[in-house]
């Protein structure tokens, strides 16, 4: 069955959009110019994963670094995860697509599990002053949690990892989190 959305969705969408694109500006460890070309790849492939009846925008998750965009998230079908792809390779600026979207039905009750893991360790990560919540994206499909970005030492991507694990309801962790220069 077909998700068929409403322009209040499409506009709900894109506010969202909007409002990461203004989070992803405050990154430290990439240069302002490398900042909005990733924020514009995601803003495009989001507009496209939204525009587009196949796929659910909101089951999938689109993270960019250096024009490598990953996907990920749960999908009914093996054609909205090939389309969601398709959608992103066709972005301009897109170098490359990591498609780690699985395919199966994710409840609500799940889908509120997950947000509520993301929003949890969003919150311990920005409460720890060692670490700029700026710079790591927090995932969480059906209580996998992966955090992505870039931080400034491997003491800040090993403390980020422990934050994760430490949240309860938190099946595994997959750390992707890069070590970059930056201040």
């Amino acid at each position: 069955m077909r998700n068929h959305r409403t322009p209040t969705l499409l506009l709900a969408t894109l506010l969202t959009v909007a409002a990461a694109l203004s989070l992803g500006a405050c990154s430290s460890t990439q240069s302002p110019g490398e900042q909005l070309d990733d924020a514009t790849i995601t803003a495009r492939v989001k507009a496209k994963l939204a525009a587009d009846p196949e796929v659910n925008p909101f089951n999938i998750d689109v993270d960019t670094d250096a024009g490598v965009v990953t996907l990920r998230g749960t999908v009914e079908d093996p054609e909205a995860k090939t389309e969601a792809a398709k959608l992103a390779r066709g972005t301009s600026g897109v170098r490359s697509v990591r498609n780690e979207i699985t395919v199966g039905e994710t409840s609500a009750a799940q889908r509120v599990d997950d947000a509520a893991l993301v929003a949890e360790i969003e919150g311990r990560i920005t409460a720890d002053p060692d670490l700029n919540n700026f710079n790591i994206d927090v995932d969480a499909n059906q209580g996998v949690v992966s955090l992505s970005g870039t931080v400034t030492s491997e003491a800040s991507r090993t403390k980020a990892g422990e934050i994760a694990r430490g949240v309860s309801g938190v099946v595994r962790v997959e750390n992707h989190l890069k070590v970059g220069g930056g201040a």
